[in-house]
Parts: structure tokens; C-alpha cells; sequence
């Protein structure tokens, strides 16, 4: 049976106002999704990639020859090894410090991208090389501080290469803006998202620093250093 000419009237109206609303329904989420790509490809032109710049900072050690072998083996935290004797100790105290410059670009409907321009500092608050207050003569002394002085070397060396090996995977980190619905979420996350980037890299550091300063305090070492003091002559008080 055809239909008569009035119904298929009203069936072409109804599937004409079926996509008109099918329309009207998509056409927001496309035309937001138009400024958003809009608001991200300005933002990347405009706003730029973050900023890094890792400096590191020498610093002299002091020496202290006022502690006796036992206050030095206790605070090597070595106080009951009784095979071990603690003439000379090295006291590190790393820093890691960063500040963080932000660039913002807040689209009219309050969408915002934010990098971040990170600025990070490597060294060190202090170091002290201890001296046995024992070491009267020079030759033992000398020894000695040899080996304290290959502690501090290495601590500086290794910051100092760690400074400049940052650069790059830490630009890579902070090279794309990041986006978020408010300025007011995109504060809350900076910090966490700075701070993630950055400790893993600052817990890598100090554990290649950890391992180089073991392997210079190995048996062999010790034995050598301990054949070298043995060549001495006597000293005044007979030791």
C-alpha cells in the first residue's frame, strides 16, 4: 500500500527535524572542541616550551683536626668495629634546591596552559674534611688527607657532571605546556608536577654519589692506604 501524499509530507518534516537536532546536539561539542585545538595551537606558538637551566656550584671543604680517632669512628658510625680504625672522615651535605617560573594563557571560557621555566642548583651547604687529632706527623697526615681529598673530588665531580647530564632529559620533561580547565587547578598542580619530574632524578643523583664514595672506602683501598702509612717513619711519639 503507497502512503498518501500528506503522510510522506510529514515524514520528510519529521526526518529533516530529526538531523536539525541531531545537529544542534553536536554542533557545541564540535565547536569546543574547535577552540580547544585552537586554544592549544596558539598556546604552543605564543607561550613557547619551559625554560631549564641546572647549575652547580664548587665549594672548598674545611678542615678540622680537633677529633680524636675514636670521636671520628664514632662518627663514622663505625664505634663498634674494633678492626677498624677511623683516622680521616669526610662530612658531605648535598643540595639540590629549584625555583619555578610559570607562563600562563587563560582562553575566555577560563581554560588555561601553563609551563614551567624550572631553575635547579646542585652543591653543597658544607663539607669538612676531619683529620685524626692523632696525625702528628706530616707523612701520615699527608696520607690521610689524600684519601679524605678523593671523597670530596668525587662529590664534586659527580655534581658537577650530574649538573650538565640534566639539561637534557629534564628540558624534554618540561618542553609542552600543560593544560587544564582553571588557573585555579593548574596552580594546585604545579608543584606536584614539578616535584615528580624532579626526585626521581635528585634520588639517582644521590645514589650514583652513594656508590662512588662506597668504592672508594673498599677493602682494597683501605689496604692500600694502610701499606702507605706503614712506610712513615716513626713518629715522636712512637706510633
Amino acid at each position: 500500500m503507497r502512503p498518501i501524499k500528506g503522510d510522506q509530507n510529514r515524514k520528510d518534516w519529521t526526518n529533516r527535524l530529526f538531523v536539525w537536532s541531531l545537529l544542534l546536539f553536536l554542533m557545541p561539542g564540535r565547536v569546543a572542541s574547535a577552540n580547544d585545538d585552537r586554544f592549544k595551537a596558539d598556546c604552543e606558538k605564543l607561550i613557547g616550551a619551559g625554560k631549564v637551566v641546572v647549575t652547580y656550584t664548587d665549594i672548598v671543604p674545611a678542615e678540622d683536626s680537633s677529633h680524636t680517632i675514636k670521636s671520628l669512628q664514632s662518627m663514622s658510625g663505625k664505634a663498634n668495629d674494633a678492626y677498624h680504625s677511623v683516622y680521616g672522615l669526610t662530612h658531605a651535605e648535598p643540595a639540590f634546591r629549584y625555583e619555578i617560573n610559570t607562563r600562563w594563557r587563560i582562553s575566555p571560557e577560563g581554560q588555561t596552559c601553563m609551563v614551567a621555566d624550572v631553575s635547579v642548583k646542585l652543591g653543597f651547604s658544607a663539607m669538612r674534611v676531619y683529620l685524626a687529632r692523632e696525625l702528628q706527623d706530616s707523612c701520615r697526615k699527608n696520607i690521610v688527607r689524600e684519601h679524605e681529598l678523593e671523597h670530596v673530588s668525587t662529590w664534586r665531580s659527580h655534581f658537577r657532571i650530574a649538573a650538565k647530564m640534566l639539561e637534557d632529559p629534564l628540558r624534554t620533561a618540561f618542553s609542552q605546556p600543560r593544560y587544564y580547565p582553571s588557573q585555579t587547578q593548574a596552580q594546585a598542580d604545579l608543584k606536584p608536577w614539578v616535584e615528580g619530574v624532579l626526585q626521581p632524578f635528585q634520588k639517582q643523583l644521590m645514589n650514583g654519589a652513594a656508590a662512588a664514595q662506597r668504592a672508594i672506602d673498599s677493602p682494597a683501598a683501605y689496604q692500600r692506604v694502610t701499606q702507605r702509612l706503614r712506610t712513615c717513619p716513626p713518629s715522636a711519639n712512637g706510633s
